[in-house]
C-alpha cells in the first residue's frame, strides 16, 4: 500500500505595503528633522537679560578666555545660565588674569565667585 503523496501548500506571501508617494515621505521626513532640531524658544524679556562676556566685571576683551565663558557660569551654579537650585546671582561672578606656564607664560582671562 503506497502512502499517498501529500501535496505541499504554497507558502503565502505578506500583503505588500503600500508605498507612500514621494511628497507626503519628503513631509514625514521633513517633520522628523524639525521635532528633533527645535528648542524651545525663550521669551522676549528672558534673551534680552542674557549677559555677555563683556559684562563680567575684571575681563580683559582682547585676552582669550582660560574656560568657556558659559561653561564657566554654569559650573559656578551661576544664573540664567544655571537655573537649579542654588544658583548665585550673576553680580558676583568675577573675572580675573592668570599666567599659564603650559602654554608659555601667556595672560587668559580666569573666572570666579566674588
Amino acid at each position: 500500500m503506497a502512502k499517498a503523496a501529500k501535496k505541499k501548500k504554497p507558502a503565502k506571501k505578506a500583503p505588500a505595503k503600500k508605498k507612500p508617494a514621494k511628497k507626503q515621505l519628503a513631509r514625514k521626513q521633513r517633520a522628523k528633522k524639525q521635532r528633533a532640531n527645535k528648542q524651545l524658544p525663550r521669551p522676549m524679556a528672558a534673551r534680552a537679560m542674557m549677559p555677555r562676556r563683556e559684562d563680567v566685571p575684571g575681563i580683559a576683551k582682547d585676552l582669550p578666555d582660560f574656560a568657556n565663558f558659559r561653561e564657566a557660569a554654569i559650573a559656578l551654579k551661576v544664573a540664567p545660565f544655571f537655573t537649579g537650585p542654588g544658583a548665585v546671582p550673576f553680580s558676583r561672578l568675577r573675572a580675573t588674569q592668570i599666567l599659564d606656564p603650559m602654554r608659555g607664560q601667556k595672560s587668559f582671562n580666569d573666572f570666579f565667585l566674588a
